[in-house]
């Protein structure tokens, strides 16, 4: 019977191994093939104190888990800013190193490793036998669950979920990108060292080949069979390819040494078949089998009957043949508004240059508060570029950028975000795999559940702020007519349907400044208007608004003032009647 105790125990441990991955690598989508060497970190710490330094096995995995959260920061340091082909070779470097830094130590039995650690002591209760490990590894495997459960399901975890969908997005809502990796692969680490200290422990020893490349290729199998960012599949995973081990041995009759080269091909082809057949794992995010015993599961057929819906904004019409287009007399009116409306955004001399390539020139442009401009030019002329260089994605060459008085230059994008500017995109950028509530949940500022103080010490403060979010972001998916898709996939919308979520979600910012990079592009005529409508009624608000547009129509109707962009420069500014009526200006813009 002890021998089934014993296999029930490593799957134990090896659930908090596949939970830990799980947080990384399902929930922010930070891939690392070092996740057993930081299970070494924990488990050489843990065996060195209780071998050399006599500690209690308690306090030895508590610092195993320090050390293990220590090194975690220091390589995410290192592979933050490296492509995902990049940070595989990186932290399959520093498995080799760590587990080769040991070998070199006597402290820790060299080429050996540790042999022989004492038995493990809790509060003074001896777990001599399995059995005796079976009720605390249980504890601890639900605390970790927990535990990811807290941080993956929770504000935190939305922005974690936003890094691994498009971390550029997600920094352009206000979110540091930067803190969110370090954070998340620290406490991945952490885990991981706890998990290893337990192993170490249990094992009595802590050897290169217990925390070997096999063991963080059997991780990720675990992870990959049972579904990424869903912890239960984790859980899972974890029993399955664990029990695989009495399966060989104890049904098959193979021997340990075949048995163990049969699980590492047979974890590799669980992985070509899974990646082939279900790449989303047995339980795929954000299924819950309680749910679907609640009758909750039938998904797919109310996303095929919503996604082709056209919601209820306005009447639709086309914008070409739109008759309250703006007369000459209306449209001077809005260009005095727009000169006697308070300054909010000054630029002065904004220069960037890629080697002999001009992207802005001494560009100098102004935004004034609850109205409209419009920046226009050919393709080329570098109106995206602009953008990039206002909201800090692009650091220019020489300018200023004042928000309200505030130098926004040398600020990062989640920086300029907070301080009250933020821009679309043109290809949308939506968190595909996200509901449409949590994309626009995702822009609310100030939520304390994205801080991992708050979101343990002060549950319920965090709870009452997310039932606010999910409100507030509710009433404005209302505003712009997406409200019956507030569960629905983003993903599966049509690309009009996408443009408006996106809207909805720059302005859950709740921004003094909105850029808004060709908002009425590569939609049909059904939903310009609706998009037009949404963006006039927003001027209303006293919004400061500046959008990049080609079609001249939009412009015409939207626009309080327009700049005329060529090659990097603003070469000229008026109403939108005036420079078209300008023969160089609509030769430069059509070509003719």
């Amino acid at each position: 019977m002890e021998i089934w105790f014993n296999y029930l125990n490593i799957a134990l441990i090896f659930v908090v191994f596949a939970l830990s991955l799980n947080l990384l690598l399902g929930y922010a989508g930070q891939v690392s093939v070092a996740h057993a060497s930081f299970g070494a970190i924990g488990g050489y710490s843990m065996g060195y104190f209780a071998m050399v330094r006599h500690w209690n096995f308690v306090p030895g995995v508590l610092v195993g888990m320090l050390v293990s959260l220590i090194f975690g920061i220091a390589v995410a340091l290192c592979a933050l800013k490296l492509s995902v082909e990049y940070i595989i070779l990186l932290t399959l470097a520093v498995a080799s190193v760590i587990l080769g830094v040991f070998s070199t130590f006597k402290q820790l039995g060299g080429s050996y490793g540790l042999i022989g650690i004492p038995v493990a002591n809790l509060f003074g209760w001896k777990m001599e036998n399995p059995r005796d490990w079976v009720v605390p590894l249980l504890v601890v495997a639900a605390i970790v669950y927990v535990f990811c459960w807290r941080i993956g399901e929770s504000p935190f975890g939305r922005v974690l979920k936003g890094v691994r969908e498009d971390d550029r997005a997600t920094e352009a809502l206000g979110k540091s990108v930067f803190r969110y990796k370090v954070l998340v692969f620290a406490i991945s680490s952490m885990l991981a060292g706890l998990a290893g200290g337990l192993y170490s422990s249990y094992l009595h020893l802590a050897t290169p080949g217990v925390f070997g490349f096999s063991i963080s290729l059997a991780i990720f199998a675990m992870v990959i069979f049972g579904g990424m960012a869903n912890l239960t599949g984790s859980v899972l995973g974890a029993i399955v390819v664990q029990g695989s081990q009495p399966l060989l041995e104890r049904v098959v009759k193979l021997s340990p040494e075949r048995a163990g080269f049969v699980r590492l091909a047979l974890y590799g082809l669980l992985l070509l078949v899974l990646m082939r057949l279900r790449p989303q794992g047995v339980l795929p995010e954000g299924f819950s089998l309680w749910r679907r015993l609640r009758g909750g599961g039938n998904d797919r057929a109310r996303i095929e009957m919503v996604k082709d819906a056209i919601p209820a904004v306005v009447s639709f019409q086309n914008i070409h043949e739109h008759e309250d287009e703006p007369s000459h007399d209306a449209q001077v009116a809005k260009e005095k508004a727009w000169g006697a409306s308070a300054l909010v955004l000054q630029v002065r001399g904004l220069t960037k240059h890629f080697g002999g390539i001009i992207a802005a020139d001494d560009l100098t442009m102004d935004l004034h508060k609850g109205t409209i401009t419009a920046l226009v030019g050919p393709n080329g002329a570098g109106k995206t570029t602009v953008f990039n260089l206002l909201t800090g994605y692009i650091k220019p060459d020489a300018g200023s950028v004042q928000l309200n008085g505030v130098d926004l230059i040398g600020h990062s994008p989640h920086e300029v975000a907070r301080r009250g500017m933020v821009r679309s995109f043109q290809d949308v950028r939506l968190f595909m795999r996200l509901s449409c509530l949590q994309n626009v949940a995702m822009a609310v500022q100030g939520q304390p559940g994205e801080h991992l103080v708050p979101l343990f010490f002060s549950p319920r403060s965090v709870d009452k702020a997310e039932t606010a979010t999910k409100e507030k972001a509710l009433e404005w998916l209302r505003f712009v007519g997406m409200d019956q898709f507030a569960d629905i996939p983003a993903g599966a919308l049509s690309y009009g349907q996408s443009k408006l979520v996106a809207l909805a979600r720059v302005l859950a910012t709740e921004a003094d400044v909105l850029l808004l990079d060709e908002p009425a592009s590569g939609i049909d005529t059904q939903w310009v208007e609706a998009m037009l409508a949404l963006i006039e009624s927003l001027r209303t608000q006293g919004r400061t608004i500046c959008i990049v547009e080609h079609n001249l129509h939009v412009v015409g109707r939207l626009a309080d003032h327009t700049y005329f962009m060529e090659l990097g420069s603003i070469t000229a500014q008026g109403t939108i009647e005036e420079l078209t009526a300008a023969p160089r200006l609509a030769a430069a813009y059509f070509g003719t």
